[in-house]
């Protein structure tokens, strides 16, 4: 079995570079911390999303993850989201959700496009 290099300069590898996360949360973005984020990097994580996701979901496959979409995110919790945080709403069709390992959308999956990127404070 060949082993697969990691990409290098990835937008998921500039983005921790810069000291800034992102992981599922119900099959959408969270970036972290929001002080961190300008606007450069909002269009930034706006225009390369997908292929954010799609590193996202293979590190959470190679490292065995039993929630890789973030359905759990309350078993797991980073300190800087309290920092407040940024969602993306990078759905997927329903098809695909499944196929991922997805839950059917419902009304915690609803960002309107108007607040994507826009800072979520978690105790507000």
């Amino acid at each position: 079995m060949a082993i697969t290099p990691w990409p290098v300069n990835s937008p998921l590898t500039q983005l921790r570079v810069q000291g800034i996360d992102v992981t599922f949360n119900r099959c959408r973005l969270m970036v972290f911390p929001s002080p961190k984020v300008t606007n450069a990097i909002r269009d930034f994580i706006t225009a390369n999303a997908e292929s954010i996701a799609n590193e996202l979901y293979t590190e959470a496959y190679y490292k065995k993850s039993k929630d890789p979409l973030g359905y759990l995110v309350a078993d797991t919790y980073d300190s800087r989201i309290s920092l407040g945080v940024l969602f993306w709403g990078w759905h997927v069709d329903h098809a695909t959700r499944i196929a991922l390992g997805g839950l059917p959308t419902d009304f915690r999956d609803a960002v309107p496009s108007e607040f994507l990127g826009v800072l979520f404070s978690p105790g507000a």
